[in-house]
């Protein structure tokens, strides 16, 4: 069961060579350097690392090597969710032998699923694997959206849900109904007011530049410190709108090649960065460069 402790976990992106092959090296630097500056836990092949860009065996691959960094210090859970069921099940187990705490799984798309389909779509990865289940919901990728009155979230190995969502009465309400279960806040954006509606977790993108300052948010939130959570957040806020604006995921691997962690590009049909946009990149970080 997932330690309902809050947490700042991070949505980890895969470090690549300039060919776009996996650096595997530059991966476990990263999630040690990580560690040793805040994060208190791994989510990988996340959208954040191009999950779904990479092949079933590079997936396995990250699943091990962030394993044999992060094991018995913090938790790790692995995005396990696929176009199709057999592949989901495999991958599932896979970090379920690696040691992953959880795993959390996007429903299937592209095709228009019934919800029958895609409950038993969840459901039989719950059924071959002796770990709990994250549900993903991030309807603005997927055209699906959980919230307390969906089936699959009765189940007892669904422990809880990946919100990333906007809607924080969803996310309430999913508290109320299940309050058992974990509830991670998936966009960085709204942590602090996540955090208000229920939240125990957070699993983010910028958690990989700066998981200090997450960290800092939620203390004073503890605290009651909201002036000063609030703060923090519009400082987090503004360095978010400037990295979104020049591509979330490309401009969060450039920040971390910046910091000393080579990234390297994501991988097509991602754009490369012009050198205009490292610039910006670099000046958005100088702001929160007391969080670094």
């Amino acid at each position: 069961m997932v330690d309902s402790t809050p947490s700042v976990v991070s949505a980890l992106i895969t470090p690549m060579r300039e060919d776009r092959s996996i650096d595997a090296v530059a991966l476990q630097n990263l999630v040690q350097y990580e560690m040793d500056h805040g994060s208190e836990g791994f989510y990988c092949c996340g959208s954040s690392g191009e999950g779904l860009l990479l092949s079933v065996e590079e997936r396995k691959q990250i699943a091990t090597l962030v394993s044999e960094v992060c094991r018995d210090k913090v938790p790790f859970y692995v995005h396990s969710g696929s176009l199709g069921t057999r592949e989901a099940i495999d991958l599932s187990i896979h970090a379920q032998e690696a040691g992953a705490k959880a795993v959390s799984l996007i429903p299937p798309i592209y095709y228009h699923y019934s919800q029958q389909e895609v409950e038993n779509y969840y459901l039989d990865v719950v059924n071959a694997v002796d770990l709990g289940v994250i549900v993903y919901n991030i309807p603005q990728f997927t055209g699906i959206s959980f919230s307390k009155d969906s089936a699959v979230m009765q189940h007892e190995k669904i422990i809880g849900v990946k919100h990333t969502s906007m809607n924080l009465y969803d996310l309430e309400r999913l508290g109320q109904a299940f309050p058992k279960k974990i509830l991670f806040n998936g966009f960085d954006e709204i942590f602090l007011y996540s955090l208000a509606a229920g939240a125990q977790s957070t699993i983010g993108t910028t958690v990989n530049v700066c998981p200090s300052l997450f960290g800092a948010i939620r203390e004073d939130f503890l605290g009651s410190n909201i002036s000063g959570a609030q703060q923090k957040q519009h400082l987090l806020n503004n360095f978010i709108e400037s990295v979104v604006k020049e591509g979330i995921f490309p401009a969060v691997k450039y920040c971390m090649t910046y910091l000393g962690i080579p990234s390297g590009p994501c991988r097509k049909p991602f754009k490369e960065l012009d050198h205009g946009a490292r610039l910006r990149i670099e000046g958005a970080l100088a702001r929160i460069e007391a969080y670094l």
